[in-house]
């Protein structure tokens, strides 16, 4: 096989996804990281699951993509024909998502002789990642965890997740007219699936002291889950039915987020939590919950970190950070110099040219 990556800039690049929409967090990750490669010249093909929609979506945005039939965990006629593939497309990295894809994508790439790359984008079992050659986890938290298992430390590398604020995102005057919000309340928000691992009814029970605290403010909830009909329940119970506003699935969230004055996040379990990063590149102060690799993105000069479920701590802290004007520009700061989109690429592309070369 010609390696191309020894003898120009450019690489061949697959990346190889089980998922079945752009809606999970990860696959957006992997398309802000491909857009990045194509942009900067890389030549990139995505290998997809035959009978899910994605391939499709693909192909209609322009990319190129193939599809293969996994029917089970591990699949070696899927993993042969994959083999097969990779080596006709001389690819210079194999780089999976996602934990089917990893154990197929990786076993294909150890048969064709092709480096392979798996990002971990939760607090994942090793199992599922590990025929990779190398990990890429979305935050030292993620690291940590996969090393906690039996994974050598030298095997794992941290690349948190970039974020690209598109062009053209609402003002906050235009946003709240849009989304149906009072142009001069105190607008409170989350980004979530719409579910309890998320802390969905800890952050509610903070914007109830919250609603006390603050005359006149609001709840924004973007996204859907199983659990939107208990929480609107719930808002309705408390007399909130008015101030509680679920906006659903948003596929540029950066919109909604124009709308907000502070960030709530209350999950109980996060890798890193891309939906953070967008607020605090949005400029909103952030009280999150203290697990996960959260730490390791809202620090004291942009937020607040609380235990989880302790819905009286994150309303007490929301508080102390709508009085204090700098956490602001100090969040837009921090997304720009940690989380930018090239920090992403070149973080991953030293994971490549590292295994490349090995």
């Amino acid at each position: 096989m010609t390696d191309r990556s020894s003898t120009k800039d450019s690489m061949k690049i697959v990346h190889v996804t089980s998922a079945g929409s752009y809606t999970y967090g990860a696959v957006m990750s992997m398309m802000t990281l491909a857009k990045a490669q194509i942009a900067a010249g890389d030549d990139v093909q995505f290998e997809t699951w035959k009978g899910r929609n994605f391939g499709a979506e693909l192909r209609d945005l322009g990319y190129r993509a193939h599809e293969v039939k996994v029917r089970t965990k591990i699949d070696l006629l899927a993993i042969l024909q994959m083999r097969r593939w990779f080596r006709q497309q001389q690819f210079d990295i194999v780089h999976t998502h996602l934990s089917t894809s990893s154990i197929n994508g990786c076993l294909a790439a150890r048969f064709a002789k092709i480096p392979s790359v798996a990002t971990v984008h939760g607090m994942s079992s090793k199992w599922s990642f590990i025929f990779a050659d190398h990990m890429i986890g979305v935050s030292q938290g993620v690291c940590d965890h996969v090393v906690s298992q039996g994974v050598p430390r030298a095997k794992t590398t941290a690349v948190y997740n970039g974020v690209d604020v598109p062009s053209g995102v609402m003002s906050i005057q235009g946003a709240r007219k849009a989304f149906n919000l009072p142009e001069q309340a105190t607008i409170f928000g989350t980004v979530a699936r719409l579910t309890s691992m998320k802390g969905i009814d800890t952050g509610l029970a903070a914007f109830k002291i919250l609603a006390e605290k603050v005359p006149g403010s609001h709840y924004v909830l973007v996204g859907n889950g199983d659990g939107e009909p208990t929480y609107r329940q719930w808002a309705s119970d408390h007399n909130l039915q008015d101030r509680v506003h679920f906006l659903g699935y948003q596929s540029n969230v950066f919109n909604p987020l124009a709308a907000m004055d502070l960030f709530l996040f209350p999950s109980l379990k996060e890798a890193m939590g891309i939906s953070v990063v967008e607020a605090l590149a949005m400029g909103l102060p952030v009280v999150s919950t203290n697990v996960g690799g959260l730490p390791e993105v809202v620090t004291p000069e942009v937020g607040c970190l609380v235990p989880p479920n302790d819905y009286q701590a994150m309303a007490e802290q929301a508080l102390i950070a709508l009085a204090q004007p700098n956490l602001g520009p100090a969040a837009r700061g921090r997304a720009e110099s940690l989380f930018s989109v090239d920090a992403m690429r070149n973080g991953t592309r030293d994971v490549y040219q590292a295994l490349v070369r090995r």
